[in-house]
């Protein structure tokens, strides 16, 4: 292989791995974790280091970022095998040539083309490294992944600045208003109350908006808020968007815990308790032999209650349950509905 293409070779990938990092990075951040505590993980995925920290447990304990993780492993292991086989190629060129004339006539050759192309993607990706630049870098990174589908514009974005055992801190984008937050003032969404959750600050545009009893949220608002992790999930994650309050339509909110093939253990919040479960006992709706559901806790106004037969599904309530993952949304959020009306 000619000396100045494998020289620019080696610049591509090299610019190519750093520009993966920075995707692998957002990716990671789009599902909740803050940058700073991703990219140490990152580059420890990339690279195959195998180096783990308490904070990995960030990421196998969520299916996204497991698959995230699968992802970024191979493809740095990849990146590695290609730059290692670069090196050596370039190594046993220079010990088989007698004499390396570097001097040339005219630079114009293709492979020069390559050298100055590679060279300046390489400078490029090294400017987009410093930090004032890279933090732009990578919030046009995102806003490029979230504008990218309707579904994700219309979620609201959580970030996790910091953790605390099951608390934390975290941004939340609300690019669509939860169902509690309908032109009420804070005061009247009782946050506390239902879900644990406080507001610390509000963003709004440019400036901070004052955090008072009269505060009403705005679609665009970015909130900082402190609370049980599961509770922020729970009241802002996949909530209810004015158009769909519009139409007098409530969504259940499922959140997977794990899953285990077709099955899975899930958390599931009651906006509106399904028709066939209204003022039913759980012995009477026969979930088990209908659906092969089991209903194991229940969190109801703070406080936990174990799901006998005499039990009755209440609006508000989260429910922890295990069963076929499909029959779940079939029955609590009338999934099968949904793709008729799409169709």
């Amino acid at each position: 292989m000619n000396i100045w293409l494998a020289i620019a070779l080696i610049l591509a990938v090299v610019t190519f791995y750093l520009l993966a990092i920075e995707i692998f990075s957002v990716a990671f951040k789009l599902t909740g974790l803050s940058s700073k505590k991703i990219k140490f993980q990152v580059a420890s995925l990339f690279t195959s280091t195998g180096f783990t920290t308490s904070e990995s447990e960030l990421i196998t304990s969520d299916d996204r970022r497991r698959r995230i993780a699968t992802i970024c492993m191979y493809t740095g292991h990849v990146f590695s095998v290609a730059f290692m086989g670069l090196i050596i190629n370039v190594f046993f060129t220079l010990v088989n040539m007698k004499q390396i004339d570097f001097t040339v006539q005219t630079y114009t050759e293709w492979y020069f083309i390559i050298l100055y192309i590679a060279s300046g993607l390489f400078a490029a990706m090294l400017v987009l490294k410093i930090p004032p630049i890279n933090k732009h870098f990578q919030k046009f990174l995102e806003t490029f992944a979230l504008n990218s589908s309707k579904k994700t514009r219309n979620t609201n974005h959580i970030t996790i600045l910091d953790i605390q055992g099951k608390h934390a801190i975290a941004e939340v984008v609300l690019n669509s208003l939860p169902f509690f937050a309908l032109d009420i003032p804070l005061s009247e969404m009782e946050l506390t109350k239902n879900y644990s959750v406080n507001v610390l600050s509000i963003k709004r545009g440019k400036r901070i908006v004052d955090v008072t009893k009269d505060t009403m949220f705005r679609k665009g608002d970015i909130i900082i808020v402190f609370g049980l992790l599961n509770d922020i999930k729970q009241a802002f994650i996949n909530s209810v968007s004015n158009e769909q309050i519009k139409d007098n339509e409530k969504y259940n909110e499922i959140n997977l815990i794990n899953n285990y093939g077709p099955n899975a253990l899930v958390e599931v919040f009651i906006q509106e308790v399904p028709d066939e479960l209204k003022n039913v006992k759980i012995i009477d709706s026969h979930l088990k032999d209908r659906y092969s559901i089991t209903i194991g806790i229940i969190k109801r106004n703070d406080s936990y209650i174990y799901a006998s037969k005499d039990t009755v599904i209440e609006n508000g309530d989260t429910l922890t349950m295990f069963g076929p993952y499909k029959n779940i949304k079939v029955l609590f959020n009338n999934e099968d509905k949904e793709k008729d009306k799409e169709e």
